[in-house]
């Protein structure tokens, strides 16, 4: 079966522009969100970079007979990990809400 023509064109420059003036409805939780995971996205790039100028940084420096760059390791790969598990959840979260905001009648 052949698709219909208005499944083949895409919305032009005016339809695109005019359906950025149109509330998305999105639902309080997904606003939120998605003003939260950017921060945590960056402070997560931020907190691998602090890892690795605290490591070249303090090379020298001995804290409990480990250098800081070890301990920076010790502290920042657990602290990654629960970053990252963290932003997963809220995506998981947020897309579970969206599927019941689109149930609701």
């Amino acid at each position: 079966m052949c698709p219909s023509a208005s499944a083949i064109v895409p919305p032009s420059l005016a339809e695109r522009l005019s359906a950025l003036d149109q509330p998305d409805h999105a639902s309080d939780t997904a606003a939120i969100w998605s003003s939260i995971r950017p921060v945590l996205v960056m402070g997560r790039v931020a907190m691998v970079l602090s890892i690795i100028v605290l490591g070249e940084l303090f090379d020298d420096a001995r804290l409990g007979g480990l250098t800081v760059g070890v301990w920076a390791l010790i502290a920042g790969i657990p602290l990654f990990l629960l970053a990252s598990v963290g932003i997963t959840y809220g995506d998981r979260l947020a897309k579970s809400e969206a599927g019941n905001e689109a149930r609701k009648p």
